[in-house]
């Protein structure tokens, strides 16, 4: 026994010794970008700025987070100088930098995609006078804002990806024939025919994704409303006998667009939910589409209930859930 002690302890200081003679290769990380959810930088030389262009620049990057129930940006914004945009800024997922110089011979944007790292977007604004890059950052608002709060969703759903559960999945692919990513932690808390109800329960709050089938109908706010509150009338129970959710009647709301999910077409709601007997709410996200055959209307529906908490990232998180259908 003392002859095979004697050899291993030989065989561990011959190791340890090559360990010192030979460097560990360096870890290579996945280009993946970075940042906090809801997150992006402003490379903005402000010496060049009025205060009151300054504040134009953030009423658009940080107007509200549409169809919530209280006042939340849409980004949090991290500023620098151009002279500062090095090293970890450049890898962040969302970029508005102003490029002002007197020498360039235009004013233009350009709308980049994964410049340095995955996903990512970088709008940078070039021109040779402050006047016209304002002017060109305002003309092209939306469409700013646009690619990078789906740039926002792209990051959940990147991470989604990594950490899914494939059983619900795989039910939602069987009963729907809708491909979808579920991220793990969602469970079935009921199941019909023609309906899938997902939870994600926490002590502070709850997410929620609803996918239903209903005989084809007309794609119209009203329609798409209606069906959703017969939907949750039938099938969710609330916290108090009698109570059920339903889409809250207010001016204005729900906010309703034309949108096309990869190859489908569909209309996307944006609105409130309030509960019936209870004092229940928060905001939903769904999306509506005509199945391939043009005989049904299938919704996959995203909301959130989190009372006293900001409920901006989780209202994305349950977008991206539904954006994910393929």
């Amino acid at each position: 026994m003392k002859k095979y002690i004697y050899l291993f302890l030989v065989f561990a200081m011959v190791l340890m010794g090559a360990c010192k003679q030979k460097s560990v290769p360096a870890f290579k990380a996945d280009n993946f970008s970075t940042g906090k959810a809801g997150e992006m930088i402003l490379a903005i030389d402000t010496s060049y700025w009025t205060p009151a262009a300054r504040t134009r620049i953030y009423q658009v990057l940080q107007q509200p987070q549409p169809a919530i129930n209280q006042v939340e940006p849409m980004f949090d914004i991290i500023q620098c100088s151009n002279k500062d945009f090095l090293a970890s800024f450049t890898r962040h997922r969302n970029i508005v930098q102003f490029d002002y110089n007197p020498n360039y011979s235009q004013n233009f944007l350009d709308l980049k995609r994964d410049p340095y790292t995955k996903p990512q977007i970088q709008a940078v604004i070039r021109g040779n006078n402050q006047d016209s890059l304002l002017a060109i950052f305002l003309e092209h608002q939306d469409e700013i804002v646009e690619a990078m709060y789906e740039n926002d969703i792209a990051r959940l759903q990147n991470a989604h990806r990594k950490l899914n559960n494939p059983n619900v999945e795989k039910k939602i692919k069987e009963k729907f024939g809708l491909t979808m990513t579920i991220p793990d932690g969602y469970f079935v808390g009921r199941e019909e025919e023609d309906f899938l109800w997902l939870c994600f329960r926490t002590p502070k709050n709850d997410r929620f994704i609803m996918i239903y089938k209903s005989p084809a109908y007309e794609l119209t706010t009203e329609n798409i409303v209606y069906e959703r509150n017969r939907i949750t009338k039938a099938y969710i129970q609330g916290a108090v006998q009698g109570a059920y959710p339903i889409v809250a009647d207010l001016e204005g709301f729900p906010l309703m667009r034309e949108y096309k999910l990869h190859y489908h077409n569909g209309i996307e709601l944006r609105g409130l939910w309030a509960s019936v007997r209870d004092k229940m709410g928060g905001p939903f996200y769904s999306y509506t589409m005509l199945s391939p055959d043009q005989s049904s209307c299938i919704t996959v529906d995203g909301f959130v209930y989190a009372p006293q908490e900001k409920k901006r990232d989780y209202l994305r998180e349950v977008e991206s859930i539904v954006k994910s259908i393929n």
